[in-house]
């Protein structure tokens, strides 16, 4: 047995012995959000299997809850959204070339009332109304930001996914509703634009996506 796993075990049970409790990952500083999401899906009922999670049957891969969704959009979202644009919600991975909008990675950056009005020729924006109470609003807010003829690039989880039910104890931590591609659709269109793409899913990432224009007025 190599000796760092033999000195890693003597201090395990020394803490142990003394009653001392383990620290667990998710109380280090600095602690990437991926430590919390696994004691939660723990806590939630869902099980560990190799590479993945098992919920109600359904097997899960990691990629799926380690974030960066948003890869699966940028290949079909770098043919309307072009020039200048914005990512609202953009996380650790902004789409790239676009100004990234998030105020709990970028607390110093870009805020969203700081976009002057019908300034930009797309937003982008990836799993990020899930987690938005009044997302009919927010989407008018985007909207509010690009120019005209420009695009909304919208990217959501899909409903097929057990990952991403309300009925999953794990999401109602994160989400306020289910996204369907046929109620982002009518949302859109009630709001002035045009559907120009769509693909209703699911894609690799269990996601779909929504490509709207705003029309000259």
């Amino acid at each position: 047995m190599p000796k760092f796993n033999i000195l890693r075990r003597i201090k395990v049970l020394a803490r142990r012995i003394i009653g001392d409790a383990p620290t667990l990952l998710e109380e280090y500083p600095h602690c990437p959000g991926l430590f919390h999401f696994y004691r939660d899906l723990l806590a939630t009922g869902h099980e560990r299997k190799p590479g993945g999670w098992e919920w109600k049957g359904k097997f899960y891969p990691d990629y799926l809850t380690v974030g960066g969704a948003c890869f699966g959009a940028f290949r079909p979202a770098s043919e309307w959204c072009r020039r200048e644009g914005i990512d609202i919600g953009a996380g650790g991975w902004p789409f790239p070339g676009a100004k990234p909008i998030d105020p709990l990675w970028y607390p110093d950056g870009l805020k969203l009332e700081q976009v002057p009005p019908s300034s930009q020729d797309y937003v982008f924006t990836s799993h990020t109304l899930e987690h938005i109470e009044d997302w009919r609003g927010a989407v008018r807010e985007f909207i509010s930001k690009i120019k005209p003829q420009g695009f909304i690039f919208i990217y959501l989880p899909h409903p097929d996914c057990g990952l991403w039910r309300m009925e999953n104890p794990f999401m109602r931590r994160y989400h306020y509703w289910v996204p369907e591609p046929s109620l982002v659709k009518k949302a859109l269109t009630s709001l002035g634009l045009e559907i120009v793409a769509y693909d209703d899913g699911p894609d690799i990432m269990m996601s779909f996506y929504v490509v709207a224009q705003k029309l000259m007025r």
